[in-house]
Order: structure tokens, then sequence, then C-alpha cells
């Protein structure tokens, strides 16, 4: 696009695969961002929405803020960063090795709330410091970061930092680079939080280094999952040099299942990869699994934790069962219209329906119930946060007592409900939610004492306790965990 080759010709030689409207949408699109020299519109300003859930605040400074912080900072070459990054990566697995059983206490007992808070408040500034660096190695290879700021992200506060420069730097490494610069950042302080956590002889200050160590690399794992649009596929996508590498693969992979299912003409790839259709139908699916793991984590940890957390939950939910209604039937309509029999449309649409519907009644899943437990000496009881929920527990169940965690619930213990009429009582936070504070009570409801089992070992003074609750089918089982239980402290006692 220097001005002297005409459009018809940078269609042939770029996108001789695209039809020649599409390829007009494309240009349309470098013009609208200020990529194209002469444009009187100017890219993105301070405030901006992207539809559907994602408002920007930003500077437009960014160019000069970057370049006054890269000229601050000490030129470090290349292969002296790796060589560093290496070292530390390699000296925080050692640690973490040798710190395997504290990391998992870590992640199956309750948080201290101080722990929390500066928890909190670290991955705050490492989420600055993370789009920082995308920023920065942009600029020390030349390019310029166009905004930066803060953004809600479908209601999530976050920093962010435009580097679409990054796609004019000529070598692909250095876009490599770019992209993985903000897990690095991550990666290295997970690294020197495990290496200070082995040396600091304070407990407290150990746990919220493990805590931060674990944060630190699960968002690096998170991150580079290369079938959603993280740093890790932006990486993947500048070292193959393969433009919207995710969109063309869902294409291929989207083809592939209409040819399949509804009898599509058969169309050239967008990607002339072998693994197109398999990475497609990954990246389609790959976005589903990480929102029901957030989900069911939200539902398991929160349901139990009264009548706002409960609301909180069963909205939660009804706002990804929405969204997925809204972009199932968008991907009908794109089916419908590709040109395939409607008659055919239509038959497996119903059969697709009515097979999900029919397993969903036939697959036997346990049902189960989740409350907290308080113990004290062979008194072990069921508790539900409120005052005055009602809520029943059937006689004989059996219960399963475990730890309380943010992320792992260990079984330490089990036992038989013993039924009791409902007492209002006071407990410890982390009976109700995972979360650690010294002198801080929270009301409950007692619903049930525990018959512990022989062989239990010692039961702490609180945690979580799993009822069983018989067996359902699918969607009864999906109703009661994720509707009937988390509103069940709505329930006003008679």
């Amino acid at each position: 696009m220097n001005g002297e080759t005409a459009l018809h010709d940078l269609h042939q030689r770029f996108a001789a695969s695209e039809s020649l409207e599409s390829f007009l949408q494309l240009v349309q699109r470098f013009r609208a961002n200020g990529l194209l020299d002469g444009d009187t519109k100017l890219p993105p300003g301070r405030i901006t929405y992207r539809p559907p859930f994602t408002l920007q605040l930003a500077t437009l400074r960014a160019p000069g803020i970057f370049d006054r912080l890269d000229r601050s900072m000490v030129p470090i070459s290349c292969r002296t960063a790796l060589i560093s990054g290496a070292v530390l990566f390699c000296l925080g697995l050692v640690a973490a090795v040798l710190q395997a059983s504290e990391l998992l206490e870590v992640l199956s007992t309750p948080v201290p709330l101080l722990g929390l808070v500066s928890l909190l408040a670290a991955l705050s500034i490492l989420t600055l410091l993370h789009e920082s660096a995308h920023g920065l190695t942009l600029t020390r290879f030349g390019g310029s970061p166009r905004r930066a700021g803060f953004m809600l992200f479908y209601l999530t506060p976050a920093f962010f930092v435009d580097v679409t420069d990054g796609w004019r730097l000529p070598d692909r490494r250095q876009r490599v680079a770019v992209a993985l610069a903000g897990p690095a950042v991550h990666a290295v302080v997970a690294a020197i939080a495990l290496g200070a956590a082995l040396i600091l002889p304070q407990p407290g200050f150990r746990q919220t280094l493990l805590l931060l160590a674990v944060a630190c690399g699960g968002i690096v794992l998170v991150n580079l999952i290369p079938f959603v649009r993280f740093d890790g596929y932006i990486a993947l996508m500048s070292a193959l040099d393969e433009p919207n590498l995710r969109d063309r693969s869902i294409r291929d992979g989207a083809n592939f299942l209409t040819r399949l299912l509804f009898g599509g003409q058969r169309t050239s790839r967008s990607l002339e990869r072998w693994w197109s259709v398999p990475f497609g139908l990954a990246s389609l699916m790959a976005p589903v699994f990480l929102v029901l793991f957030a989900v069911s984590r939200a539902v398991r940890a929160l349901a139990g934790g009264g009548p706002v957390l409960g609301l909180l939950v069963v909205a939660l939910e009804a706002v990804v069962v929405l969204v997925g209604i809204g972009i199932v039937f968008r991907a009908l309509h794109r089916v419908l219209r590709s040109g395939v029999s409607r008659l055919r449309f239509v038959s497996v649409n119903a059969a697709l329906v009515a097979s999900i519907v029919i397993a969903g009644a036939l697959i036997p899943v346990p049902m189960t119930a989740t409350y907290g437990f308080t113990a004290h000496g062979d008194r072990v009881v069921l508790v539900h946060a409120g005052d005055r929920a009602e809520v029943e527990v059937p006689a004989g169940s059996r219960v399963e007592l475990m730890s309380s965690g943010l992320l792992v619930n260990e079984q330490i213990g089990a036992g038989t409900a013993l039924p009791r009429r409902p007492q209002p009582t006071e407990v410890p936070l982390d009976a109700l939610v995972p979360v650690r504070a010294h002198d801080v009570s929270v009301p409950a409801v007692i619903v049930a004492g525990v018959d512990v089992s022989e062989g239990s070992g010692s039961v702490p003074s609180t945690g979580q306790a799993r009822v069983e609750l018989g067996v359902g089918n699918l969607w009864q089982t999906l109703w009661v965990t994720g509707v009937i239980w988390p509103l069940s402290a709505l329930q006003i006692e008679k």
C-alpha cells in the first residue's frame, strides 16, 4: 500500500482466495484505523466503546511515554534477557519442586484476608507491568504503541496497551517477542516469589508469596493457550507469519462441520495448513471449556455463601447461557445463508436437539449440595449462610468433609447427615468461603449434624462439606446445583 500499486494487484497478490468485496472491506478497516497515509479519520480516541462489553479510557500520549521509559532503562541485549529469564525459570522450577507439598496446602486451605488483599494488589500492579512490557518491547524494536490506559473488559477492570503497530515490524521474531513480553513478566515474578518463599522463615509471608507464584503461573499458562486470542495465540500467529490465523482456521472448521452435518458445498481452505480444521475446532471449543470451568468453580466456591453470592452465581450462569444461545443462533443463521438444504437443516437440528434432551434425561448424575461445616471436638455440624434460610438435608445422606481452598478441595473425612431443626448461629468466615480472617464471624444457620465415620482422622475446625442428595438425570442435577441450591438462602423461614 505505497500509493503506487493498484488495489486489483494487491488483491491478486495477497488475498486471491477472498472476494473483491471482502478485500475492499479490509482496506476500509486499514483506513478506519488510521493506518494509511493521508487519512483524515483518527485512530480511536481517549474514550472508546467496543461492543459488546468493553469500554476503554486511554491516553493518546502513549508513544511519548514509552519512548521516555525506553530511554530511561539500561539497554539489555535480547540474548542477555533470554539467558537471564531461562536461569530464573529453572531456579523457580527447582524451588517449586522443593515446596510441592506447601503449594498444595496453600491451594487447599483458606487464604488469609490480608494475604488475599495483598495478592490482589500485587496482581493489579503486575497487570500494569505485563501490558507495559508489551509496549516497551515494541518501542525497543522501533515500533510505537498508539494508545494505553484502563478498560472495563466484560465488566472486569484491566489495563491495556495498543501494540497494533507491531505488525509493521519486519522480523517475525520481534513480533513474537512483543507478544511474549507480557507473560514473561508474570513468569519471572513467579520464579522470584518461589525463590523468596524458600528462603523466608515467616509462614504468613511464605503463604502469600506461594499464592502469588501460583497465580502468576496460572496467568502464564492461560495466556499461552493458542486457541484463544491471548498472547500465546499472537505469538504463534507471528511465528508462523499467518495473519488472522484463528479466524481463518475457525472458518475452515465451521465449513467442515457444515459439510459433515448439513451437506454444504466444499469450499477452498482459508488456511493452507494440514492442521487448519482441528485447530479451528479447538479454537471453537477452548473458550467454552474455559468459561464452564470458571463458572463451575464460582458455583462451588460461592453458592453456599448467602443470598447475595447466590444471586450473583445465578446471574453469572444466566449471562453465560444467554450469550451461548446467541452464539449458536448466529452460527446457525450463517449456515442457513450458506445455501444448504432447508429440509436437511431442519431435520439435523431437530435430531440434535432431541438427542441432547433425551441424553440429558437418561444420563445419571450424582446430585450434591455444598455446605460449610464447623467442628468442636467430636461435634461436627453443617452450616448455611444467612440467618433465616430453611434448608433440608436428607437423613442418612453421605457427607464428604473437605478442606476449603481457592482451587483445591482435599477430602479429609466422611460421615452421614443427622437431621436437626435449623438453628441460627455465627461461624468463622472460612466456614463459608475460602478466606480466613481472625475474629470475624458471619451469621449462618445450622442445618444438620454429621456422624463422622471412624478412620476419618483429625477434622479441622472449619471446612467445606459436600452432601450427596441421590442420583438424578443431567437436567435435574444442573437445575438443583445451578439454581435451586444457590437460591436456597432466599427461602424465608415459615
